[in-house]
């Protein structure tokens, strides 16, 4: 599979911004870094991508590289 996805057929990816948002905050990525994800056009840097879809994926969590297409631009702070 292109996106190394682990929830094949699954019509609605998991990922969301807070989910993002929680794993790399978690993983040690700073809090500047992770608004700025948010507010430019590239998003979540690979290395990342791949260290937080690692993270979820030993949580149990379905989550693929591609999913992090689907996340919206620009959604401002994220809720608590």
């Amino acid at each position: 599979m292109d996106d190394l996805s682990n929830h094949s057929g699954m019509a609605e990816a998991t990922l969301t911004w807070k989910l993002v948002d929680d794993t790399a905050a978690d993983l040690g990525a700073q809090e500047f870094a992770r608004q700025k994800w948010r507010q430019r056009g590239r998003g979540v840097p690979p290395a990342w991508r791949i260290k937080i879809i690692a993270a979820l994926m030993a949580k149990g969590v379905p989550a693929a590289l591609g999913d992090f297409e689907r996340l919206p631009e620009n959604p401002g702070r994220i809720a608590a």
